[in-house]
């Protein structure tokens, strides 16, 4: 039997040097663009790491770009879902073509759409002063979505853009966009670009040939959800967004 683990990369295999545990032996993982090491694995990750390395497929499902991923110093082998499920890349790291074209024809419809978010987000953000920095998340020729972060120590900046901005402009949008927000990220993103898509398009095509596929998926937070619904199990670590939302308060009624 084929098993085949879908995982999540940040918050979920490695994270920050700020989320990590105080006096952590730590494994430096992926790194920013000017070589500083920026995520690390704890000893418990890198033994989960190996074992999962050495027993499944292991296929990353990310929000991260190609070029962030990489960043990630780790032996990938197997296909790589990015970009929230808008780019596909085959072993040997190519991307699939034919799923790269059903994301170029999709963001024809709502490229200007992102592009009028970006400019009146920008201009919210310095009536207000808030101190947020925001761009369109391209990657492969391809705007898949808007995202947002806080500077430094500014986390109040990035709720009120959420809660007096994005929030009304979902709302007058009416299911045509979803938000992600996880600590420090926030994105507006198009309902028909999500993880699951990606997910859901790979496991039919490995069950081709397949009697039997054994799948899991691994992920930290809401947006993780919906292409962990699409395996057999599903798995989050424990104090992840996922876990305080769903595990932890059943935890309690015990």
């Amino acid at each position: 039997m084929d098993k085949v683990l879908f995982l999540d990369l940040d918050d979920t295999l490695f994270q920050s040097l700020a989320k990590c545990p105080s006096g952590a032996a730590l494994s430096e993982t992926a790194y920013l663009a000017d070589g500083r090491a920026h995520s690390f694995m704890t000893g418990k990750q890198r033994i989960l790491w190996r074992w999962f390395d050495e027993h499944t497929r292991v296929i990353p499902v990310t929000a991260r770009s190609g070029d962030a991923f990489r960043r990630v110093k780790l032996p990938f082998r197997d296909w790589v879902v990015l970009d929230f499920g808008g780019v596909l890349l085959a072993p040997g790291g190519k991307p699939d073509e034919a799923w790269l074209e059903r994301g170029r024809a999709l963001a024809t419809g709502y490229q200007a759409v992102l592009q009028e978010l970006l400019e009146t987000a920008t201009a919210f953000a310095q009536t207000h002063s808030l101190a947020v920095r925001m761009r369109i998340g391209e990657d492969y020729g391809v705007p898949f979505y808007w995202m947002a972060k806080h500077r430094e120590n500014e986390a109040e900046s990035l709720d009120r853009l959420q809660q007096e901005f994005v929030a009304p402009w979902l709302e007058r949008r009416k299911g045509a966009f979803y938000l992600h927000r996880n600590g420090n990220n926030l994105a507006v993103l198009p309902s028909s670009l999500g993880k699951e898509h990606a997910v859901r398009h790979l496991i039919e095509r490995l069950r081709l040939g397949h009697d039997e596929l054994l799948t899991v998926g691994m992920g930290d937070s809401l947006s993780d959800a919906a292409f962990m619904a699409e395996c057999d199990y599903a798995m989050t670590p424990c104090g992840s967004q996922l876990f305080e939302l769903g595990l932890a308060p059943l935890a309690a009624l015990g």
